[in-house]
């Protein structure tokens, strides 16, 4: 993922992107949020900016309507959000990914722990923001890929879940 260091107003913003195998589709980090980008239409000239369309939010972040992260409002939150409820024809995942790039700030399980839907598995720094990253189903944890102090990647394996 490249990092941009952009400058809206009088604020200076790091985002993150990556295009995707789509043509047209790009994966943005920027908020501590990860964003999926279609472009809708290319403009030759330079002094036009091409439009875009945020399609969906990826690995279960929020959408996003129109306007870049940093310009929404943000309120703080006392409490983790809830999880949507899973579709009961949906196969719960069998391990869990890094959702953005960042270092493993605190590892909150061990191999063998019984967690709850909800359950905070790690606490991930990334762009000097902590993301709990938490459990997306019941289970047991059977092996852990990550220590804390830990650099990774998006998409890299953080935890897997025993079979059955």
């Amino acid at each position: 993922m490249k990092r941009y260091t952009i400058i809206i107003g009088d604020k200076t913003h790091i985002i993150g992107l990556q295009e995707l195998e789509n043509p047209n589709r790009f994966r943005a980090l920027a908020g501590g949020k990860v964003y999926e980008i279609k472009v809708v239409s290319v403009e030759e000239s330079d002094a036009e900016i091409p439009s875009i369309e945020v399609m969906e939010a990826a690995k279960d972040q929020p959408a996003l309507s129109h306007k870049a992260p940093e310009l929404l409002p943000r309120t703080p939150q006392t409490q983790p959000p809830d999880l949507p409820e899973p579709d009961a024809t949906e196969e719960l995942p069998h391990e869990v990914r890094a959702p953005m790039p960042g270092a493993i700030l605190e590892v909150s399980v061990t191999p063998g722990a019984s967690v709850q839907r909800g359950d905070q598995l790690f606490v991930l720094e990334a762009m000097k923001m902590k993301n709990p990253i938490r459990s997306p189903r019941d289970g047991i944890v059977a092996d852990i890929f990550v220590q804390e102090g830990q650099s990774v990647n998006f998409d890299d394996l953080l935890l897997r879940y025993r079979e059955g």
